[in-house]
């Protein structure tokens, strides 16, 4: 068995074959694709292995590592990552990560940074360090109403949007994708969050070429007040980026938000909504807060570190004033 690059349509073949419960949208690799667009320092690759009588398919982005042109690190498209493969036998994903630590070596990718999405269980083919990160959210669709998990404060703030008059519609107009990246912006500079999270443009036309991204708007009238990006796999939906101005909070729009997505994600028959954690590793995280309101179901997500070349590693940490002693905070040396 070994492992090999994919083109893009190659990729698109071997995700489509999984699974259902592992096609997840955010983890394809037209997501990944176009998660690239965030940063020009960026490289997609798309990795699988042939001849084992399983499927394990990858999607990383390669990036210089320390500022060297001439070492790599790898890490998760934004959101999640880890390798997507059904085998559950320790012994033959052990033969994997083999394989995979010998092509990161072949390519100069020295360290790895992983993010696994919690709705698959792939960070058991991953053996390098992995650790509890947080929890995070889901609502389960099926078996009973979605909204008898709602609190009550959620269901008071959907109905007060609702008697302020505010709708929500779906939209996959250009000039609407155009607003949403502003809106997001401005949401986010609003909340003081870091430059990295201020996307460009290029980053969110090449979303809505996703086939599975949908945008969800709550206005009032013309004036927006909430609005986000859902991704639909075949079984699960992904609520990926969203945003609200401060008339939209007052008016619980976020809330609304939400309930519009879990109430399409139903209709078309898919297992449940991620919503994803808060922003922090705290238990009283306010964005944790908003949305257990919707369900109480949580999923632990975990995060990877693995070194692949040691040598060539801490060499280049020791030039930022790191050595096995005295590690860096992040694997990657960023």
């Amino acid at each position: 068995m070994e492992l090999r690059e994919l083109t893009l349509e190659e990729a698109r073949r071997r995700f489509a074959a999984l699974p259902p419960d592992w096609q997840v949208a955010s983890l394809s690799p037209d997501f990944a694709q176009a998660d690239a667009w965030r940063d020009p320092a960026l490289r997609c690759v798309h990795v699988a292995l042939d001849g084992a009588g399983f499927e394990w398919l990858t999607s990383v982005h390669l990036q210089p590592l320390a500022g060297q042109a001439d070492w790599l690190g790898a890490i998760s498209p934004y959101g999640y990552g880890g390798a997507l493969s059904p085998c559950e036998a320790p012994e033959a994903l052990a033969a994997v990560w083999a394989l995979w630590q010998d092509w990161c070596r072949s390519r100069r990718v020295v360290a790895e940074l992983a993010r696994f999405h919690p709705q698959v269980p792939s960070q058991r083919g991953f053996f390098g360090k992995v650790q509890l990160n947080r929890q995070t959210v889901s609502v389960k669709l099926q078996g009973m109403a979605a909204s008898e998990g709602f609190n009550t404060l959620t269901r008071r703030k959907i109905n007060r949007a609702t008697r302020h008059g505010v709708r929500t519609r779906w939209s996959d107009g250009a000039a609407d994708w155009a607003r949403f990246a502003d809106f997001y912006r401005e949401g986010m500079r609003a909340i003081g969050a870091r430059p990295f999270y201020l996307f460009a443009d290029p980053y969110f036309a090449a979303l809505r070429g996703l086939p599975h991204a949908r945008l969800l708007v709550c206005e009032h009238e013309d004036e927006w007040l909430s609005a986000a990006v859902y991704l639909l796999g075949a079984r699960i939906a992904e609520y990926h980026l969203g945003a609200s101005s401060e008339r939209g909070k007052a008016l619980g729009t976020p809330y609304l938000l939400q309930a519009a997505a879990i109430e399409r994600a139903t209709a078309e028959g898919l297992e449940a909504l991620y919503l994803g954690g808060g922003t922090d590793t705290r238990a009283d995280n306010p964005l944790l807060f908003y949305k257990l309101g919707f369900s109480r179901h949580t999923l632990p997500f975990y995060v990877g570190e693995a070194v692949h070349d040691p040598a060539a590693y801490w060499a280049l940490a020791a030039r930022r004033g790191y050595s096995p002693q005295s590690p860096p905070p992040r694997v990657l040396l960023d």
